[in-house]
């Protein structure tokens, strides 16, 4: 199939009555992953507070602090293989390499590696690809974690997905560019990447989700920009 190049935008860091925000052309805009976090469930926030009592405060610490670092520097290795670019894997990386790396064999074409989009509607983010991948344009989110995840703990990845899949298609949209589905990998240190596939039909159940979270952002947090 005949791939679109998609531009790369960039988006500046500010500060807003103490809100870090995204300036995208002059307008400002709460990242998809701080809605999610304001918006978070209360169940899950008490799930992920009887995970910190049950393991100790500094082992939850330890664990959390493992997973975000392995993480930060897993997606750099992943943008640049995606770019062509010589890969650099740290020993303590290679398992999380070798986890997801035949996933990233199976890429025809990278698209847009790291890349901010925006919606109408209020928000932003830097989803970490769109790709041909099996023959589909996807958007895909690459995650790192200890111990394989449930489905039901990872709702919060499909809304981020979702969220992210409409704006690449609002803000590319001169180019014709429609969204075939969402991958999300989630690299193991031992094992080989859990991958969840969202369908189209999956990506609109849960943009209209992640609609009704941003609604709720914005009553908690009301537009000041």
């Amino acid at each position: 199939m005949a791939a679109l190049q998609l531009e790369r935008y960039q988006a500046k860091t500010v500060q807003v009555d103490r809100r870090r925000v995204y300036e995208i052309n002059g307008h400002q805009y709460p990242g998809v992953t701080t809605v999610l976090s304001v918006t978070k469930p209360a169940e899950a926030r008490q799930a992920l507070q009887a995970w910190r009592q049950r393991v100790g405060v500094d082992t939850a610490q330890a664990i959390s602090n493992k997973a975000s670092s392995a993480g930060t520097r897993l997606h750099k290795q992943i943008a640049t293989y995606l770019r062509d670019e010589p890969i650099a894997i740290t020993p303590d990386l290679s398992g999380y390499w070798q986890s997801i790396e035949p996933l990233l064999n199976q890429v025809e074409e990278a698209l847009l590696v790291e890349g901010a989009v925006w919606h109408e509607q209020g928000y932003a983010g830097f989803p970490d690809a769109v790709v041909v991948y099996q023959g589909r344009v996807c958007v895909c989110d690459w995650k790192t974690a200890i111990r394989p995840k449930k489905l039901e703990w990872i709702t919060d990845y499909f809304l981020q997905v979702a969220a992210y899949a409409t704006a690449i298609e609002q803000v590319y949209q001169a180019t014709g560019i429609q969204i075939e589905g969402a991958l999300i990998a989630i690299a193991l240190d031992d094992s080989p990447a859990q991958t969840f596939w969202l369908s189209n039909a999956d990506i609109t159940d849960y943009w209209q989700q992640f609609r009704q979270r941003l609604a709720t952002y914005y009553t908690i947090r009301p537009r000041q920009f």
